[in-house]
């Protein structure tokens, strides 16, 4: 039997639809390491930085030194924007944000050719699983495109315009995945922005919360301006849905957010999150932040770092800017030297350790509900629903979800089952 190896970069729905491809690859070759001599390389991309088209250009070399005649697949993000870039010319088959559903049927055929067009289709392309194997969640997803445009983003060119799942056939999904992942996470480019009709986002998470074996739904990323009231009256009601939100604020700088082209301003931000909060107390709301983008000068840095400690998210994922052709941000004035944005991270990530640790260590003596996701050395570790990393001091199930009281929270999480 002939053999695969696959390499995914960039983000959740870049996972997704590997395992959607991969589910089907199974069924006609064997999957090896990547690391390892394969007949068949498979190199999901992503541009959203300049990092990860460098792993992509790095992973298409590895593949073609580890078998001068292996057949090589570029799928993705950057392959849509970049498709004639000179480092596919070392490919076989490059594929776009179109044709996944018919990745397998072009390899056993032996395709060799660049199925990229500029117009993305509008049609929400169904790529279907029936289980995340060795994996104690699932991610569905649901959506796909963005019309938002931030100006410092290319994933609008990437990806094409907002389009969703059928909701009949994602409830189905659902359910089959439940039977064997307790925790499904919905995920998409611009998750909050589902919409099949007039069945939206708050709908699917409503039918979601009746399937029997499903415990826990959690959402990958959702907009500020997309959490209506009535999800948050349903996550407040519900012990379906986790009491954890991503929400990207980008920066907590009005100059910036409109130079960003983000539609609000911190302060819609701080009161919409205030609300959030007053309603669910014990949530935990994380971000995604770009430091260093043009005309981010010293002020607009330092009102970034006061409305972060006011704000104080559970933790933050920041970002150096990471500068893209074809987009606005690209052709701005102001952009910041790269030594300045490295220790504009540092001084970010020094205060999300503090307010990370404030946020869990005010769940010492409480219980919370955490999915076993690995056993190492008598000790059991998973997420809690408010996604902090617990270590729990006996063997349980992997896949299953205990409560457990946090009994330390000052090196790391320990829960003990209750």
């Amino acid at each position: 039997m002939k053999t695969y190896a696959m390499m995914i970069l960039g983000c959740k729905v870049n996972d997704y639809e590997a395992t959607y491809v991969r589910e089907n690859m199974n069924r006609h070759f064997e999957e090896v390491d990547f690391k390892d001599k394969a007949d068949i390389y498979l190199i999901f991309t992503c541009c959203v930085t300049n990092t990860a088209e460098a792993k992509t250009r790095k992973f298409i070399h590895d593949a073609r030194r580890n078998n001068p005649d292996a057949y090589i697949a570029a799928i993705g993000c950057m392959s849509q924007v970049k498709s004639y870039a000179q480092v596919f010319e070392d490919v076989d088959l490059v594929i776009g944000s179109d044709h996944k559903d018919k990745i397998v049927d072009l390899i056993l055929k032996n395709t060799k050719d660049n199925l990229v067009h500029e117009n993305i289709s509008s049609d929400f392309e169904d790529l279907y699983i029936e289980s995340y194997a060795k994996k104690s969640r699932s991610f569905l997803k649901i959506q796909d495109g963005c019309n938002q445009f931030c100006s410092y983003c290319i994933i609008p060119y990437a990806r094409g315009r907002e389009r969703s799942a059928d909701h009949k056939k994602v409830l189905e999904v659902a359910q089959t995945l439940a039977k064997t992942n307790r925790e499904i996470v919905l995920t998409g480019i611009h998750t909050g922005r589902y919409n099949d009709g007039e069945y939206d986002l708050y709908m699917l998470l409503k039918d979601l919360c009746e399937i029997k074996d499903l415990k826990t739904i959690r959402l990958s990323s959702i907009e500020i301006t997309e959490i209506s009231d009535n999800i948050i009256e349903l996550m407040k009601n519900n012990g379906k849905l986790a009491h954890h939100l991503h929400i990207p604020v980008q920066s907590c700088d009005d100059k910036i957010l409109k130079a960003m082209n983000r539609p609000y301003t911190i302060s819609q931000f701080m009161e919409r999150v205030t609300y959030i909060r007053k309603e669910i107390p014990d949530i935990s709301i994380s971000t995604d932040l770009i430091v260093g983008f043009p005309g981010e000068d010293e002020e607009s840095f330092e009102r970034t770092l006061e409305n972060l400690k006011r704000i104080a998210f559970s933790f933050i994922h920041v970002f150096p800017y990471s500068r893209k052709s074809g987009t606005a941000a690209d052709r701005m004035e102001g952009h910041i030297d790269p030594r300045i944005k490295k220790q504009r991270v540092k001084t970010v990530m020094d205060i999300e350790k503090q307010i990370k640790m404030d946020f869990i260590s005010g769940f010492k003596g409480k219980k919370v509900s955490v999915l076993v996701e690995r056993n190492i050395d008598g000790f059991s570790y998973g997420y809690s629903r408010q996604y902090f990393y617990v270590k729990i001091p006996e063997i349980l199930k992997i896949g299953e979800i205990y409560d457990v009281i946090v009994e330390s929270t000052k090196d790391e999480v320990i829960g003990v089952c209750c």
